[in-house]
């Protein structure tokens, strides 16, 4: 019965791919489709960079300012984290608005 149904754009294929690998030196990824997806690939790893920038962010920022020490006061420490967790937003938003302009 399923076999009626005609393949379709949207299927995945067999030369799309997703490696993820783990070595003593650190983890590694690797992404790859068919050419005449590149643009949906760009457009997805834009997204997940600006949603895992945001999420990421103000913790990385937290870990960093503890290890250096500065001795900044707590309201600039806090500023910093703030900003890192708006920044990747910003670049996800203002590159959705450049994205439709074309």
């Amino acid at each position: 019965m399923l076999s009626n149904i005609p393949p379709s754009d949207d299927q995945p294929t067999s030369a799309a791919h997703v490696t993820f690998r783990t070595t003593p030196e650190g983890p590694s990824i690797a992404i790859g489709v068919p050419a005449e997806q590149s643009c949906s690939l760009i457009r997805v790893v834009g997204v997940a960079i600006g949603i895992g920038g945001s999420v990421f962010g103000p913790y990385l920022m937290a870990r960093a300012l503890n290890l250096v020490r500065t001795g900044a006061p707590w309201q600039l420490e806090a500023s910093l984290v703030f900003l890192a967790s708006l920044l990747p937003l910003v670049y996800f938003l203002i590159g959705r608005r450049n994205s439709s302009a074309e």
